[in-house]
């Protein structure tokens, strides 16, 4: 098995550190600590903190759980269902913390640094993308009415998705997410 390269081991332990305290209370010491790596490596690799952010959050991104969800009899409106459901029960399973982590993201840097906006704008766009496409195939299966806009319903799907796990995390419990599912896939795409 090949070995990892320092670079991937700091970005890999950045995810889960990131994911589990934030960016604020997360250190570049901690992170390299936690990596097992002399913090001089961190700045072989990376300007900052920022940048290595930037990178988890595409590297979160590119990995996400929402992926592994390729089943090709699963009908499109089954497809995003699933790939949803599989999010939430990787939610339900950090006991309702951590979220989405480019929701965290953008709530805590968005405000304050142009490349975090920037590699969160990319991130959401990209998904709200992907959603629309899905949505679009299942409008044109037959599962959604032929006027329905499949662009527009990604960008509220998605939306709705980020603020439930936002509220959710509030409350430590699902209520939020199960109101999602009911509502967008209950109600909203019929």
């Amino acid at each position: 098995m090949p070995r990892h390269s320092v670079r991937d081991v700091i970005v890999e332990t950045a995810l889960g550190e990131f994911h589990r305290t934030g960016y604020a209370a997360c250190s570049v010491d901690t992170i390299t600590r936690a990596a097992g790596v002399p913090k001089g490596s961190f700045y072989n690799h990376f300007k900052s903190k920022e940048d290595l952010a930037v990178e988890v959050v595409a590297k979160y991104t590119a990995e996400a759980e929402w992926h592994s969800v390729t089943d090709p009899k699963l009908t499109p409106l089954e497809k995003l269902r699933a790939q949803f459901q599989i999010m939430a029960e990787v939610f339900a399973g950090h006991g309702h913390a951590r979220g989405c982590m480019i929701g965290n993201m953008a709530e805590e840097l968005a405000d304050h640094s142009e490349p975090m906006r920037a590699q969160v704008r990319a991130s959401l766009t990209g998904w709200a993308e992907g959603i629309g496409a899905t949505l679009r195939a299942a409008r044109e299966a037959g599962e959604l009415t032929a006027d329905a806009d499949p662009d527009l319903l990604g960008r509220f799907v998605l939306d709705a998705w980020e603020g439930a796990l936002l509220r959710a995390k509030a409350l430590k419990n699902d209520e939020p997410v199960k109101d999602f599912f009911t509502a967008v896939f209950g109600r909203l795409l019929r």
